[in-house]
Order: C-alpha cells, then sequence, then structure tokens
C-alpha cells in the first residue's frame, strides 16, 4: 500500500472515535515490542508507555536497548536521549488519536472506531455479518464507489463482544496486514489487551511481525503529570522534519 493511501486511511478513520469520549482519559503501562523483520533479524525494545487523552500525545519512556524517549504527537514522531536532547524528529503514520490507548479510552476498541456515529459520514459499511465457532466475523465495505478507490475491505473478529483479530485488504483485495487482539485484562472497566500482534505485508512478499506486550495498566493515574504532558525540547541537535 502507498504511504499517502495508508495516511489517508489513518486520518480518516481516527476522527471516528473521538466523538464518543467518556471520562477515562489517561493510559499507562510497562511495554516491550518484539519485531521480527523480514530479513530475519529481531528488535527488542523495552519500557513504559503514557498517554494522555487530552493532550493527544503518546510518550514512550524507554529503558532497553538504550534510554531514550519517544514522543508521538499529530503526524510527528520524536526523538529525545538521555540527556534531553531533541535528536530527531520524523513523520509518522502513526496518530494518537487511531490507537489501542485512545480507543480502549474512549469505548471504541471493540469495533476499532470504524462504525460512525450518526452525525458522521461513513466510510465502511457493514457487508456482511457470521456467526461462526471462533466468533462474530464483521466485514466492514466501503461505503460508496469513490471510497472504494482506495480502500479495500477490513474482516473484524469479536469474541465476546471483544476485538479478537482484523485483517485488512486493499483495493485488489489483497491482504495488507491482520492484527491480533488478546489476553484482555479489565481496569476500572475498561477492557484492554495486553498482547497485540501486528503481521504486515509488504508488495514484495515479505512480512514484519510485531508482538507488543503491556503489564501494569494503570487508568487515569493523577501523579506523573511531567510525563503525560511531557515538553519537547527545542535545540540545536534537532534534525530537519522528513
Amino acid at each position: 500500500m502507498k504511504l499517502y493511501k495508508l495516511l489517508l486511511i489513518v486520518f480518516l478513520l481516527s476522527g471516528f472515535s473521538t466523538l464518543n469520549a467518556q471520562k477515562f482519559y489517561r493510559f499507562k503501562a510497562d511495554v516491550s515490542v518484539k519485531d521480527k523483520l523480514a530479513n530475519n533479524t529481531y528488535r527488542l525494545t523495552m519500557g513504559k508507555v503514557y498517554y494522555d487523552k487530552i493532550y493527544r500525545k503518546i510518550v514512550y519512556d524507554l529503558t532497553f536497548p538504550k534510554k531514550e524517549t519517544l514522543v508521538v504527537q499529530d503526524t510527528t514522531m520524536f526523538k529525545i536521549n538521555e540527556k534531553g536532547i531533541l535528536v530527531s524528529s520524523n513523520k509518522t503514520v502513526l496518530m494518537p488519536e487511531f490507537t489501542v490507548f485512545h480507543l480502549a479510552l474512549t469505548g471504541k476498541l471493540f469495533d476499532y472506531g470504524i462504525n460512525a456515529m450518526q452525525s458522521e459520514k461513513s466510510i465502511y459499511k457493514v457487508g456482511k455479518v457470521e456467526k461462526t465457532t471462533q466468533g462474530v466475523k464483521t466485514t466492514w465495505e466501503p461505503a460508496d464507489d469513490y471510497f472504494a478507490k482506495y480502500f479495500g475491505n477490513i474482516v473484524m473478529l469479536n469474541k465476546d463482544k471483544r476485538l479478537d483479530a482484523m485483517v485488512f485488504y486493499n483495493v485488489e483485495g489483497q491482504i495488507v496486514s491482520r492484527q491480533f487482539f488478546k489476553k484482555y485484562t479489565s481496569v476500572k472497566g475498561i477492557q484492554f489487551p495486553q498482547e497485540v500482534t501486528m503481521i504486515s505485508y509488504g508488495e514484495d512478499g515479505t512480512k514484519n511481525i510485531q508482538l507488543t506486550t503491556y503489564k501494569n495498566v494503570v487508568i487515569d493515574q493523577t501523579d506523573e503529570d511531567e510525563k503525560y504532558r511531557y515538553r519537547i525540547p527545542i535545540t540545536k541537535s534537532i534534525k530537519s522534519v522528513k
């Protein structure tokens, strides 16, 4: 999938979750990310993640493989080293409003924010719903011919009213990525998956596998404000945004 198409998908879908805000606003957890790359190399990242729904800012306070801080705000990722110096800022397709943190806090994780509110224009519509031995499988199709030029179908599996798996297709019907949401925990009534696996497929047939594990989930933490509001430093070390 072309980068601009992926950005368009993220931009359009992210708006679905913003109008259903609940009282919950902060998320914190220990996080570890294990990547198996297409070249058969492995990568491990560990630390803590902070998200505040009000500031729309994701803060990764990393301790391994090295101590550094990653901040995602709007469509930019900032990297700050151990000395508090901003070393890079780059565009990213990751948007805070379209993450498991935001969707869980707003009560929209069960359908990944795809189901639009009545007052919103729908990008997707329900094409087919099937009850299977694994759960309820819903096929989401582009809402009209215009969206069908840019978006493929999304197949979603729900178990016990929880999102279990998703498969994204491109307009040619080829699988772009698979996502799995496992080992849910309940904190203050919020259901959150402690294991999220994403498998992404390249046009050349290669695939990357990423397993993200969350532990010690905290909802609406009242301290550590400096983490949630993390101020991005401005120094001469900053690289130009790519």
